[in-house]
């Protein structure tokens, strides 16, 4: 943990790329923003609770902010950087994102004076100038941390719809689901009004709320050294392709990846010859290489 004084310089991002649900449910949008590139903002938080927000850039994938933001931190734990695409109708669109620990990040910034470059998942990388000045004396005032979680509580409950929450390699957030959904997990019907279930900004998967900690496939989306064992528990490998071949329905039939319609009338879309796993086209690249797998029986064991 880290108690102190934490002061920030955001310099600027490179390589930024919109993600595959930017792609796909910004339908109004898409050619403008092929066209004019993205908005991109950062919102840098402790431990899921927001502290910061730069300006927004406008049109660029390579944004330059160069602006510095200073906050108290009482036993912090976690630094996260989140860029957004500031929408033209919100919520925002997830574009990457950065966690380290406080205790990573105080080894860091010792060997490279405070100026780092961060790896951004799943795209693009953000360049920050770090200080971290730790209290030595730790005589904490009651009422000022009563204060700072009272500030914290409300500041959660106003950006809870940008709250990210990652499980192997998913970037899952709530979202509301327009059209009749199942869960790809438990492959059950999602339910409810509002923003009923979480989907992955960027593989596009979508899962009830109960079942986003339970999903053990690794996002396509996200290229890490990490191997499947280690995000499973090294206990069996899921790198299984499936063997997709075109295929027509004769019945309502719904995505096993991202939980709706496959609409059409001939060959409408893909079926795995191994264990009939069926997907949109546009999803195949997504789908995890879980052939032959049972994720709730695998879950169970854990």
């Amino acid at each position: 943990m880290f108690t102190g004084t934490l002061k920030v310089k955001l310099i600027e991002a490179v390589d930024l790329k919109l993600t595959d649900f930017q792609l796909r449910h910004n339908v109004g949008l898409v050619g403008k923003l092929i066209k004019n590139t993205m908005d991109p903002y950062v919102f840098v938080d402790i431990d899921e609770v927001h502290v910061h927000r730069t300006t927004t850039k406008q049109k660029t994938f390579c944004p330059s902010w160069n602006e510095m933001f200073e906050s108290e931190v009482q036993s912090g734990t976690n630094l996260g950087l989140t860029v957004f695409h500031d929408a033209a109708i919100p919520p925002d669109d997830f574009v990457a994102n950065y966690s380290m620990s406080f205790d990573e990040l105080i080894d860091i910034t010792k060997d490279q004076n405070s100026d780092i470059w961060v790896n951004l998942e799943p795209q693009g990388k953000l360049h920050v100038v770090v200080d971290l000045k730790q209290d030595v004396c730790n005589s904490n005032n009651e009422e000022t941390s009563e204060l700072k979680e009272l500030q914290g509580s409300n500041r959660r409950s106003r950006d809870m719809r940008r709250r990210v929450h990652q499980v192997n390699g998913h970037k899952f957030m709530a979202t509301l689901l327009r059209q009749p959904t199942f869960c790809s997990h438990c492959q059950k019907f999602i339910w409810g009004f509002g923003k009923q279930g979480y989907q992955c900004q960027v593989c596009t998967r979508v899962v009830h709320k109960r079942c986003h900690e339970l999903v053990v496939p690794r996002c396509p989306g996200i290229k890490d050294a990490t191997s499947e064992e280690s995000a499973t528990g090294q206990r069996f490998s899921s790198n299984m392709s499936h063997h997709f071949v075109k295929h027509t329905y004769f019945r309502c039939t719904y995505c096993n990846h991202c939980g709706s319609l496959i609409y059409g009338l001939i060959k409408q879309g893909l079926k795995c010859k191994a264990c009939n796993m069926n997907v949109h086209k546009r999803c195949e690249k997504n789908a995890a290489n879980s052939c032959h797998i049972n994720t709730n029986v695998i879950t169970e064991t854990h």
